[in-house]
């Protein structure tokens, strides 16, 4: 850590990095316990800032845990080869190789989506940490929903209205992912296809916002496919223009905590061949999400 930052004292605040959402955080060490006092206004935050930057975090597996854990019940992935043996709450993103095999998701999640969109319960937040960064590529970009949808035409708004999206994590698994192994059995049984409102209010906020996920929804109830597919692609071409979106350029040391509920984000590609990446990431389990 610089010795610089070393000196910043939170201030109970976070420094807006769009004009609608996201907010970075500084002179807060999150490898000690945190108050009640001091997590309360983290939470008040997350919930006002949807994406929160911590800057020049050092944190080893049990603070990362702890602070985790404040936000609700942690929940385990269910692809358990990029898990941390001793700590499954862990899921490593990289591209270290031991033995030929990466010990980490390795080019994951390079298309819009809301993390775990096809399970009942889809992630309230997630947590990723980046311990090693590459300098450039490897950016994580958000969108915010909430805005995305309160700016959508009145005609959308009433064309969307009530409608309900099947999320399938077979559905493109293969073509996403054509470098992994296709998922056994065992790992569908967990995901089985589930419906999702297309718009969904927060359970906290009360916001209204759009919840799609390119990589998973297979259908949309009432619908044929193809057009179907033709309005996830036109919602999220204009829920990922400009004025919704944050791009967060990773250094070393960033705890980046996103809420699940009224964002979706992307991966942008990095030179693996040149640069190490290696990221622990976390997640809190949160409810079945609510139609209007």
């Amino acid at each position: 850590m610089p010795t610089s930052e070393k000196t910043v004292i939170w201030a109970g605040t976070a420094r807006r990095l769009t004009p609608t959402f996201a907010g970075e955080i500084r002179g807060l060490d999150l490898s000690r316990p945190l108050s009640d006092a001091d997590f309360e206004r983290v939470r008040a935050l997350f919930l006002e800032h949807a994406v929160l930057v911590f800057r020049d975090q050092d944190l080893d597996d049990a603070a990362l845990l702890a602070f985790t854990a404040r936000f609700g019940p942690m929940d385990i992935h269910h692809l358990a080869e990029h898990l941390k043996k001793s700590q499954p709450e862990i899921r490593i993103l990289s591209n270290d190789k031991k033995e030929g095999e990466y010990v980490g998701a390795h080019k994951s999640g390079m298309v819009w989506h809301t993390d775990q969109s096809f399970k009942e319960r889809p992630m309230l937040a997630t947590f990723l940490l980046g311990d090693d960064c590459p300098p450039e590529g490897g950016d994580t970009q958000f969108a915010n929903m909430t805005a995305a949808y309160a700016a959508l035409p009145g005609a959308m708004k009433e064309r969307i209205d009530g409608l309900v999206a099947i999320h399938d994590r077979n559905f493109s698994y293969a073509e996403r992912y054509p470098d992994r192994p296709p998922l056994t059995p065992e790992q569908l049984k967990e995901v089985p296809p589930v419906s999702h409102p297309l718009v969904r209010r927060h359970p906290e906020t009360g916001q209204l916002g759009l919840f799609l996920a390119l990589s998973d929804i297979r259908d949309i109830e009432g619908m044929d496919r193809a057009a179907a597919l033709a309005l996830v692609d036109e919602l999220i071409d204009f829920a990922t223009q400009d004025a919704f979106v944050y791009s967060h350029k990773w250094r070393d040391g960033d705890l980046v905590v996103w809420d699940n509920r009224c964002t979706m984000h992307r991966a942008t590609p990095y030179n693996d061949h040149k640069y190490r990446r290696y990221m622990r990431r976390t997640q809190v389990r949160g409810d079945r999400p609510a139609a209007p």
